[in-house]
């Protein structure tokens, strides 16, 4: 997940999911964080404390599944469709 490098003040990221985002370089001082998502594989500025902002760490899911069921491929000939005189 990618995310600006830079925040407004007071930027709501509540309830965010985090996991894995290189945050090491965003302004996150007056970040609203409480209850967002990270895992062990996401990045902080130096000296930010995650845990004093309401962040919950927990399991990265990993890659996203692929989807259960493919679109089908166009495989049948139909014939053209004729207008009426």
């Amino acid at each position: 997940m990618w995310w600006s490098t830079t925040t407004s003040p007071g930027r709501a990221l509540r309830l965010a999911d985090l996991r894995g985002s290189d945050l090491s370089t965003a302004d996150l001082h007056q970040a609203r964080l409480t209850g967002a998502l990270a895992s062990g594989h996401t990045r902080w500025p130096a000296g930010f404390d995650h845990s004093a902002a309401g962040v919950v760490v927990t399991e990265d899911p990993g890659p996203e599944p692929p989807p259960l069921l493919q679109p089908p491929g166009i495989t049948t000939r139909h014939p053209r469709l004729r207008s009426l005189p």
